[in-house]
């Protein structure tokens, strides 16, 4: 069974440890996998700015209707390799 529990990073002191030793019980085996998000997510950053926001969402609009070019790999792997 999993469970999540959300805290701010300054909740993360004894008390909470000893409640989540409670939390086990008497069982003699647990695991706690601590993830920290420290960060907002790639889009998230890229979406504060009104600039990129307007140029993403309008990305997506034309991928959605097929609007969008496809690179031909050959040609590229070409001219990287006379580089």
């Amino acid at each position: 069974m999993k469970h999540t529990i959300s805290l701010d990073i300054d909740e993360l002191n004894g008390t909470f440890i000893r409640q989540l030793k409670a939390f086990f019980g008497k069982k003699k085996h647990g695991k706690v996998t601590i993830i920290l998000e420290d960060e907002a997510d790639e889009t998230e950053y890229l979406l504060q700015s009104p600039a990129n926001r307007e140029r993403l969402l309008q990305s997506l609009d034309n991928a959605g209707k097929g609007n969008f070019i496809t690179p031909d790999l050959d040609q590229y792997r070409k001219l990287s390799a006379d580089a």
